[in-house]
């Protein structure tokens, strides 16, 4: 024996399927339903139990399934099996460090939060989040929602432009900005993380405004994928929360060439690669978006969410 599959089925693993730098499979150590939950590394070895948020090296996996009394005990099964033991307790560098905004980056936003209530969006809801209008360096003019992590670290910043101006070139300004490493943003997991492990339902939305117009209809399992694509992050967080349903809900872009439709099916196609079929759903918003849509219409939109 002398690959990292052949020493996962000699400890039991079964349905073992392939996803490019690692292998997938079910933990068979605890309770588990899920068939990818378990991700392996093909060269190191090195796992990772997304729901138990369990790692470590192989020697450490192998040492977990079969109820062994020390790492000592694991290593000396591996070497046994004529697996290579310098291949296989080779940790993975630590990643990069990405920034981390300080708080006081946010202490002098100004709390006027006139732009979202003329969107119907209340207080209660907008307070949830330690936004407010920055006046003055990158994001002067922009309504600004600092990114937490878990941790409640500030690991981004996402502006919604509120004065409508032109920008020195004569064009329109974006309509948001974004600050830091959007592939490792979970917004908002800082308010709704206990939420989303409890009911097991995630709805993935497109902009933080769609996310606070749910909300505001009192939706509040919501995830905020930032554009048309979902990161590795996201998908990380939904394999540890190991939802009953995921509904995606990008842009119904259906007068501008299908773009969120069209991307809606492309992140189904990605889920599916770690989430059985009857947990992954395309829901688009009756109009473009939900910030178009009525409270009354979202609640309609919801109500066939759960009847479908």
């Amino acid at each position: 024996m002398s690959d990292i599959k052949e020493a996962l089925q000699e400890i039991g693993y079964s349905n073992i399927t392939d996803n490019g730098k690692y292998y997938r499979m079910r933990p068979i150590y605890r309770d588990s339903t899920n068939n990818t939950s378990l991700s392996v590394d093909k060269e190191t070895g090195f796992f990772r139990d997304f729901s138990s948020n369990q790692r470590g090296s192989f020697s450490d996996l192998v040492k977990l399934t079969l109820n062994l009394k020390s790492s000592n005990e694991a290593k000396r099964w591996i070497v046994r099996k004529g697996v290579s033991d310098s291949k296989v307790v080779k940790q993975k560098p630590e990643a990069k460090h990405h920034r981390v905004f300080a708080p006081s980056e946010i202490e002098s936003y100004k709390p006027d939060h006139s732009y979202w209530e003329g969107r119907d969006i209340p207080l209660e809801v907008l307070n949830k989040f330690n936004g407010g209008v920055c006046e003055s360096g990158k994001m002067m003019g922009r309504y600004v929602f600092p990114i937490y992590s878990l941790n409640e670290k500030i690991i981004g910043l996402a502006g919604r432009d509120v004065l409508k101006k032109k920008a020195n070139n004569g064009f329109e300004r974006p309509k948001w900005k974004l600050m830091g490493d959007k592939s490792k943003w979970t917004f908002p997991v800082h308010v709704n993380f206990s939420l989303l492990q409890e009911r097991k339902k995630v709805i993935l939305v497109e902009s933080i405004g769609d996310a606070l117009s749910l909300m505001t209809a009192g939706i509040n399992n919501v995830l905020v994928t930032f554009g048309t694509d979902i990161s590795v992050e996201i998908i990380n967080l939904l394999l540890k929360i190991d939802p009953d349903r995921i509904t995606i809900s990008l842009n119904n872009d259906y007068d501008n060439n299908n773009i969120g439709n069209k991307a809606s099916y492309k992140i189904k196609t990605k889920l599916l690669k770690y989430f059985d079929q009857h947990q992954v759903k395309v829901m688009l918003p009756t109009k473009n978006d939900f910030g178009e849509m009525t409270k009354a219409e979202i609640m309609d939109w919801a109500y066939g969410r759960t009847k479908g």
